[in-house]
């Protein structure tokens, strides 16, 4: 109740008693059902967005998945290494040299090299590949200190087909996969051409087929 107090005559005056108005509970079970579809419907609402977010990071990590699985693929791993920038200008290639499991690689590019009164440094001296049984010879790579050394070498190279030992063996510069395959065609066309012109001298030079001299 709500204290009123009203005049009832001079000096004295009476409490009368407020009436507090009552909700019916028809209309507090229709405010509470009200309530609860808000609350479902923000719930749902939540859900969804949350479901199409978790869809599209499983949609990301599976497309992240399957770029990595393409990018780490064998062939595109040689691609990657092949364009790559490797200084090679140090490195040579032999070809022909001689493999048993015995031998010393560095002792007999060492001997080669004296063959052409060359006694350059070996930083390192490594077979390429794997080994291909009994019969097969791979080729080896050998790393020296400065590019001058490396075409000094290779410039004295030619020598070798004269030398009944090393007839065989053959030199060249260590070639990059595109570079190796720019290589062949080059060749190939030099072969072409030696037979479709035989009174000529073709050779190949800078990367170039040229005539030289009969």
């Amino acid at each position: 109740y709500q204290e009123v107090r009203m005049p009832v005559g001079k000096g004295m005056s009476v409490l009368s008693p407020t009436p507090v108005p009552i909700v019916p509970d028809s209309i507090i079970s229709m405010k509470d059902a009200m309530l609860e579809k808000i609350v479902t419907a923000v719930q749902n609402v939540v859900k969804e967005e949350i479901q199409n977010y978790s869809t599209v990071l499983q949609n990301a990590a599976t497309t992240v998945s399957e770029t990595c699985v393409s990018a780490l693929a064998p062939s595109k791993i040689r691609s990657a290494l092949a364009s790559a920038s490797i200084d090679r200008s140090c490195n040579l290639m032999v070809y022909g040299l001689e493999e048993t499991d015995q031998q010393n690689d560095r002792a007999l590019v060492k001997e080669l090299f004296e063959h052409l009164s060359e006694a350059p440094v070996l930083s390192e001296v490594a077979r390429v590949g794997k080994s291909g049984g009994e019969g097969s010879v791979r080729p080896v790579r050998v790393v020296l200190r400065s590019r001058e050394t490396a075409r000094t070498i290779l410039g004295k190279s030619a020598r070798l087909r004269d030398s009944e030992q090393y007839k065989s063996v053959y030199i060249s510069p260590d070639r990059s996969l595109e570079e190796r395959q720019e290589r062949r065609d080059l060749v190939a066309k030099l072969r072409e051409k030696r037979e479709n012109e035989p009174d000529k001298v073709w050779r190949i030079r800078n990367g170039s087929i040229v005539q030289g001299e009969t």
